[in-house]
């Protein structure tokens, strides 16, 4: 069996050797970052693309709203002008009746 043997010496390649461990470490930090930040930009144009959407669908659904608002308000004018119209009619016809059978 082998039995390792430690100096206490640093040379040239122990300093090689942690600078590489130190670059490779800092440069797989380093990476995870920028990943992370396009991760984060891609998600939030994402976001905006949709919120996009859902305002555009929200502007519309709003104007049929208003177009349907000021319909129903045509409508019941409309209505009531008809209804008026009837109650002056059914009047006109009660005073007629009226003179007629007074008449007789």
């Amino acid at each position: 069996m082998l039995h390792p043997h430690f100096t206490p010496d640093i040379t040239l390649g122990h300093l090689v050797q942690a600078g590489v461990l130190i670059a490779s470490v800092a440069g797989g930090i380093f990476g995870g970052y920028l990943e992370l930040r396009a991760d984060l930009d891609r998600q939030r144009a994402e976001y905006r693309v949709a919120l996009a959407g859902d305002e555009a669908r929200l502007a519309v659904a709003e104007r049929l709203l208003d177009e349907r608002r000021g319909e129903d308000r045509q409508f019941q004018t409309e209505m009531r002008a008809a209804l008026d119209r009837v109650m002056v009619t059914l009047a006109d016809i009660r005073t007629e009746l009226a003179q007629k059978q007074d008449r007789k």
